[in-house]
C-alpha cells in the first residue's frame, strides 16, 4: 500500500475524530466545534434542511492534493466511526461526466491505488458501478459487499421524477426489496404502492455520500438531491469550498510542496510578443529535458500552449505552424487538444516511447486530464478565462511520481506569457492560485521570475537601482492614510478622458515597495486596481532582498536527542525507550469502559468522555442490517477486531492472544452473550482501541522514565540532526498580525496561537545574539524539531539559531499550565536534550513571569547570554 502523506493522515484522523464524536454525541454542531481545524473558515456548523442530523463536512485540499485517494479512505472511516457497518452503500458524486468516467476507471481498476485502498479496507468485497448499472445489484451484495456508485448530480436532478431511471420501478431490483419493509418516505405509484426504484433502495440503505469538488454543487437543487438520497453521512472534497461548506480540515499548498506533491515556485517569464513567449518556453522545455536525462526515473517535460480562438490572430494552426516550421519540431511531438481535435485520446503520455512534447489547446484541456510531465505553461491568448488559466496552471503543478527530483530546476513549474497579452501577469497568476486553494501568503512565494531567482542566489548579480518610480492607473483613489511614507511619495491625478486615476510613486525604495505589496488590500478596494499595483511593483527596477534566510538557499540544522545503549547513538523516540518493545497480553483483559448493569438490563459503554447505553438482547433481535449474528463465533470476532486495530508496535500473535482473553472475559466473567458482543462490535472495537492506547501510554511512560530520566544513555551528536530546508515549511495557517519580524528563517510565519507567543517571538527577534529562528510546526516529524514523550512527540514553539552556532528550543506556557504533568515532562525532556549537548543546545519553558520573578524577555536574554 502507498504510504499516506502527513497531511492526508492528519485529515483522515480529524475526519475519524469528528465522525466518532458525532456518533457518540448525536450532535453534529458540537462535534464540529470540538474537532474543526481550518483557520479562516466559518466555525458555525450548517446542516442541510431536512438532514440536520446527518454529518456533513468538507475536507479542503489544494489542487494536486489527492482528493480521490482521500475519498477512498473516507469511506472506510465513515463505515467504522459513524455508520457502524461492515459493508456500506456509497454514492460518489462528481461535477462532470468526464470526471465520472475517469473516477469510474480509477476505482474499478485493481491496479490503481485508490481501488487497492477499498479492497484492503473491505477485504476485497467491493463492487464499483456506473450509476446506470444499478440493475446488476443482487440482494447478497447489500449484505456482503461495499457497493460504490459513481454519478453526477445531474443523474438525480429532475423536475419530474419519471424523467430519470433511478426514480422508476425496475423489476431487476425486485429481489433486493424482498426483505425490505415499506417505508413512509418511499416514492409511490398512483395506486400508493412503493416503487421498486433505485432511489428508494438508496434512501432505505442510507448511503455514505462522497462529493468531489463540492463548490460546483452549492445550489438548492443539489440540496434537494441529497434529501432524496437520505444519506447517513456526507463528505465533501474540494480545493475551493462553497460559502455554506462546513470545512473541518484545511490543507495548505505549503504542506503539498513539503510532501513533494507539487512543483513550486512557478517561474514566470514575460516576453514582448507571443513569438517570444513560445521561443523562451521551447528553450526552457529543452533545457529541462536535458536535465531529466540524468534523473533515476523517466521524465519527459511537456509544454502546454494556450492558443486563441479561431476568430483571433494566434490560433491553434498558427501556433502549430510556428512550432513545426520556425523551430523544426517534428510533427509527432505536437498534439492538439480542442473540442474538434482530440489528439491525446488513448495516448499514454507516461510511455517512454511516446513522442509528444508539446500540447496546444484553446480553453482548458479536458477535465481530469492529468500528466505530471507537464512542466511549462505558455499562453499567447489575449482574452483570458480565469477558469481556463486556473486549470492549465494546475496541469503543470503536479510533481512526477510525487517525489522530489534530483535537479532543482525539475522541482519548479514554468510559465511564459506575452506582456501584451498578460498586462497583470503576476497579479493574475496569484489570483488563479488562490482559486486553486492556495493561501494568499503562499502566493507571494509561489510566483517568481528567473531574474528574481538569480538575485536571490547570487549577490554579485545585484545591479538593480536602489530606488524606482512607479506609474499605474486605477479605478479609484488609493487610500494611503495608514502609510505616511507612501502618502508623501505618491501623486494622484485624475485623467478626465478615461475617468481613471494616474498614480505616481517617486523614489520608492525596497521597503516602500514591500509595504505597498503587503498593504495592497488595505489601500485599494478594486481587484483590478490591486492587480495593476502588483504588476507595477513586479516591473520595478529595485532589488527586494529575501525576507527569510531560507530564500538564500541555506539550511538550518538542529541536533536531535539520541540514545546510546552501547551500540552507537540512534534517534530517540518513545519506541527506542523500550528497546525490547511491549506486550499487550500482560495487561488485564477486563474492559473498565464496558459495564453490565443487570438491574436495568443494559450495557454501558464509556467512550470519549461520553456514555452509551444499550439493552440486553442475547438473540438476533436488533441485529444490524441484514446480517445473521449466529454465524459468528469467538474466532471470527477476534479476527474482525484485529483487522480494525492498527497496532504496528505490537506483535500480531500477542494482539490475538489479548483479544481472545478480552472476549473470554466478557463471555465467561461478565456473562455477555456472544450475539451481543457481535451486535455491539463497532462500539467494542473503539473501547478496546482506547484500552490498548491507555496501556501503551503506561508502558511507554515507564520506558521514558527509566531510559531518559534515570539512566545515562541520552546523547546529542552532530551526526543525527533535523534540518529546516528551503521550501519545506508546511504551515497549516499563517501569522497575520501587525508585528513585523525580521529574522524568521522562512518568508512566511506559522500561526502564533496567543499573545504570549507573539510576545516571545518579539523578544527572540529583537535579541542581538539571534541569527534566525523558526516558528516550529506541530505534528510534523519530517519538517519540524521534536523531542519524545511517553504519549507522542513534543514540538517546542520556537527553534532559534544563535550567531555563535548554538541552538535553542523555547516553549511558551501560561502560568497555570507550567506545573501540570504534561508540561513537567516536556520541561524535563527539554533539559535532558540541553544537558546532553555539552552546551551546544539550550532549552527554556518560558512564562510571563517565572518563579524568580523574571519576565519573559529577561528569561530569554538569560538563556541566550
Amino acid at each position: 500500500m502507498l504510504q499516506l502523506k502527513n497531511y492526508q493522515e492528519a485529515a483522515l484522523q480529524k475526519l475519524a475524530a469528528f465522525l466518532g464524536s458525532a456518533r457518540l454525541d448525536g450532535n453534529c454542531s458540537r462535534a464540529f466545534a470540538k474537532e474543526q481545524d481550518a483557520q479562516g473558515y466559518g466555525k458555525n456548523y450548517k446542516g442541510i434542511k431536512g438532514l440536520e442530523d446527518v454529518p456533513y463536512i468538507c475536507l479542503r485540499l489544494p489542487t494536486g492534493g489527492g482528493k480521490t485517494l482521500l475519498g477512498s479512505y473516507a469511506i472506510g472511516k465513515a463505515a467504522e466511526e459513524f455508520l457502524e457497518q461492515d459493508y456500506p452503500m456509497v454514492v460518489w458524486l462528481v461535477p462532470t461526466d468526464i470526471i465520472r468516467k475517469q473516477t469510474l476507471e480509477v476505482l474499478q481498476s485493481c491496479r490503481k491505488e485508490n481501488r487497492r485502498v477499498l479492497d484492503e479496507r473491505f477485504n476485497g468485497n467491493v463492487r464499483v458501478y456506473d450509476i446506470t448499472d444499478f440493475t446488476h445489484l443482487r440482494p447478497q451484495d447489500l449484505r456482503d459487499k461495499t457497493n460504490v456508485f459513481i454519478a453526477t448530480f445531474a443523474a438525480f436532478r429532475v423536475k419530474s421524477k419519471d424523467g430519470r431511471k433511478v426514480y422508476q420501478t425496475n423489476e431487476a431490483l425486485d429481489p433486493c426489496f424482498r426483505d425490505i419493509p415499506e417505508q413512509e418516505y418511499f416514492d409511490k405509484d398512483e395506486q400508493g404502492a412503493a416503487l421498486h426504484s433505485f432511489a428508494n433502495l438508496l434512501s432505505f440503505m442510507r448511503p455514505c455520500v462522497i462529493i468531489d469538488e463540492a463548490h460546483n454543487h452549492a445550489s438548492k437543487l443539489s440540496e434537494e438531491v441529497l434529501r432524496r438520497l437520505r444519506p447517513a453521512v456526507i463528505v465533501e472534497l474540494t480545493a475551493t469550498p462553497a460559502d455554506n461548506s462546513n470545512v473541518l480540515y484545511k490543507v495548505t499548498a505549503s504542506e503539498l510542496k513539503a510532501e513533494d506533491m507539487i512543483k513550486l515556485p512557478i517561474m514566470l517569464e514575460e516576453a514582448q510578443s507571443w513569438q517570444g513567449a513560445i521561443d523562451s518556453g521551447i528553450e526552457r522545455r529543452k533545457g529541462l529535458e536535458k536535465l531529466a536525462e540524468n534523473e533515476p526515473q523517466y521524465v519527459r517535460p511537456i509544454m502546454l500552449i494556450q492558443a486563441e480562438n479561431k476568430d483571433r490572430e494566434v490560433t491553434v494552426e498558427v501556433v502549430r505552424d510556428y512550432l513545426i516550421n520556425e523551430h523544426d519540431i517534428p510533427e509527432e511531438q505536437v498534439a492538439v487538444v480542442t473540442g474538434e481535435q482530440r489528439e491525446l485520446d488513448d495516448v499514454d503520455l507516461f510511455d517512454p516511447d511516446c513522442p509528444v512534447r508539446y500540447v496546444i489547446t484553446v480553453q482548458a484541456l479536458k477535465e481530469g486530464w492529468d500528466c505530471s510531465f507537464a512542466y511549462v505553461f505558455c499562453s499567447v491568448a489575449k482574452v483570458h478565462s480565469s477558469k481556463d488559466a486556473e486549470q492549465l496552471l494546475g496541469r503543470v503543478l503536479r510533481m512526477p511520481y510525487a517525489r522530489r527530483r534530483a535537479h532543482e530546476a525539475l522541482n519548479r513549474a514554468y510559465a511564459h506569457v506575452a506582456v501584451d497579452s498578460w498586462m497583470s501577469a503576476v497579479g493574475s497568476f496569484k489570483d488563479n492560485l488562490i482559486d486553486m486553494g492556495f493561501e494568499r501568503e503562499e502566493t507571494e512565494e509561489a510566483v517568481q521570475s528567473p531574474q528574481q531567482l538569480d538575485l536571490l542566489r547570487d549577490d554579485e548579480k545585484q545591479e538593480q537601482a536602489e530606488r524606482a518610480t512607479l506609474e499605474f492607473f486605477t479605478e479609484e483613489v488609493p487610500d494611503f492614510s495608514t502609510n505616511m511614507a507612501l502618502r508623501l511619495l505618491s501623486n494622484v491625478v485624475k485623467d478626465e478622458n478615461t475617468g481613471k486615476y494616474k498614480v505616481t510613486i517617486k523614489d520608492a525604495d525596497e521597503e516602500n515597495l514591500r509595504e505597498l505589496s503587503e498593504q495592497v488590500e488595505e489601500c485599494f478596494n478594486s481587484p483590478h486596481d490591486r492587480q495593476e499595483v502588483l504588476y507595477a511593483v513586479s516591473r520595478a527596477n529595485v532589488y527586494i532582498p529575501p525576507k527569510g534566510m531560507a530564500d538564500k538557499g541555506v539550511t538550518f540544522t538542529v541536533p536531535q536527542l539520541c540514545l546510546d545503549f552501547g551500540d552507537g547513538a540512534e534517534l530517540a523516540d518513545r519506541e527506542t525507550c523500550l528497546p525490547d518493545g511491549w506486550r499487550i497480553s500482560v495487561f488485564p483483559a477486563d474492559l473498565p469502559a464496558f459495564a453490565v448493569d443487570e438491574s436495568r438490563h443494559v450495557y454501558e459503554f464509556d467512550i470519549m468522555d461520553g456514555k452509551i447505553t444499550e439493552q440486553f438482547t442475547g438473540t438476533e433481535e436488533g441485529s444490524l442490517g441484514l446480517e445473521r449474528l449466529t454465524d459468528w463465533d469467538e474466532k471470527k470476532l477476534v479476527i474482525w477486531l484485529s483487522r480494525r486495530i492498527n497496532a504496528l508496535d505490537l506483535e500480531y500473535g500477542d494482539l490475538i492472544n489479548y483479544l481472545r482473553k478480552v472476549i473470554d472475559y466478557q463471555v465467561n466473567n461478565k456473562k455477555v452473550p456472544m450475539a451481543d458482543l457481535v451486535r455491539f462490535r463497532f462500539v467494542l472495537v473503539k473501547i478496546i482501541k482506547a484500552q490498548i492506547e491507555a496501556n501503551r501510554k503506561e508502558a511507554y511512560k515507564q520506558g521514558v522514565q527509566e531510559t531518559l530520566f534515570t539512566s545515562n544513555v541520552a546523547r546529542v551528536t552532530p551526526t543525527v540532526q533535523m534540518a529546516f530546508r528551503p521550501g519545506h515549511y508546511p504551515a497549516k495557517s499563517f501569522y497575520r498580525g501587525k508585528v513585523k519580524f525580521q529574522k524568521h528563517f522562512y518568508a512566511t510565519i506559522g500561526e502564533l496561537d496567543s499573545k504570549d507567543e507573539v510576545m516571545c517571538a518579539q523578544y527572540i527577534d529583537a535579541n542581538p545574539k539571534v541569527e534566525t529562528w523558526v516558528r516550529n510546526i506541530p505534528r510534523d516529524m519530517t519538517n519540524s524539531f521534536w523531542l519524545p514523550t511517553h504519549e507522542d512527540n513534543f514540538y517546542p514553539d520556537f527553534v532559534v539559531k544563535l550567531k555563535d552556532g548554538r541552538v535553542a528550543a523555547i516553549e511558551v506556557k501560561g502560568g497555570h499550565l507550567v506545573t501540570n504533568e504534561d508540561s513537567r515532562e516536556k520541561d524535563m525532556i527539554g533539559r535532558v536534550w540541553a544537558d546532553a549537548s555539552d552546551g551546544k543546545c539550550l532549552f527554556l519553558m518560558a512564562t510571563l513571569k517565572n518563579e524568580q520573578g523574571l519576565d519573559m524577555g529577561r528569561q530569554i536574554n538569560e538563556l541566550l547570554s
